[in-house]
């Protein structure tokens, strides 16, 4: 029989649903490995680099099942008594996760940085050669000698200055790419997600006895701020 440590961190499950979806890792993409009904207190076991999920323990069918879960599901977290915030609590060393969850993390983090570079990326694409397209145009108008109608010469210009933008502006776009704060954002937390797998010496720590859950929920106590 579980029952949960005095030094815990908790929080509780509370959504307009009946029951929460358990993750295997913090994205919405991954296996639910369970579904937690509405009031179950959740046992912190740490949170995401964006602070957007939490990892943690239930007891359900007199079995711990460990997880991730978004913390807007969440309420009340608690430590020592106190409320906390999200960003008080020890970002996750997916030690409780299988080598293979940590790869899907990686993989699905490097999705979504390349999701972020491509938003910024063919923006200024998009921007650049619409400029080069309408000076294209204009030059067309003042150079090109064939042909008497200015509509034609404008046409032709901007034809040519639109190859020329979409030919060259791939090479300037990687600038304002770096520079994306969201692009950054995302950057980083996937080379902290990919140090995290390469330094994970065991596949997983285990979680599966009354001795485990108080070694975890301790050393979790000792990681708040």
């Amino acid at each position: 029989m579980f029952t949960i440590p005095e030094n815990a961190v908790t929080a509780t499950i509370h959504t307009d649903d009946a029951t929460q979806p358990f993750y295997a890792i913090p994205f919405r993409m991954s296996p639910v490995k369970t579904h937690i009904p509405k009031g179950t207190t959740l046992m912190v076991l740490g949170r995401d680099e964006s602070g957007d999920w939490l990892e943690g323990v239930v007891i359900l069918d007199k079995s711990l099942v460990h997880g991730w879960i978004s913390a807007q599901a969440t309420r009340n977290i608690m430590a020592e008594g106190r409320l906390i915030k999200p960003e008080a609590l020890p970002t996750s060393n997916y030690a409780y996760n299988s080598v293979r969850e940590m790869y899907d993390a990686t993989r699905y983090q490097k999705t979504l940085r390349g999701y972020a570079g491509i938003r910024v990326y063919f923006r200024f694409m998009l921007i650049f050669a619409l400029i080069t397209t309408a000076i294209g145009g204009v030059a067309g108008v003042l150079f090109i000698q064939e042909s008497s109608d200015i509509i034609s010469k404008f046409l032709i210009g901007a034809g040519i200055g639109g190859a020329i933008g979409f030919g060259i502006g791939w090479i300037p776009a990687f600038v304002p790419m770096a520079r994306d704060e969201k692009f950054q954002l995302a950057d980083a937390r996937f080379k902290a997600l990919e140090h995290i797998r390469r330094a994970k010496k065991r596949d997983v720590t285990p979680l599966e006895s009354q001795a485990d859950l108080e070694k975890a929920t301790t050393a979790m106590a000792g990681r708040v701020k």
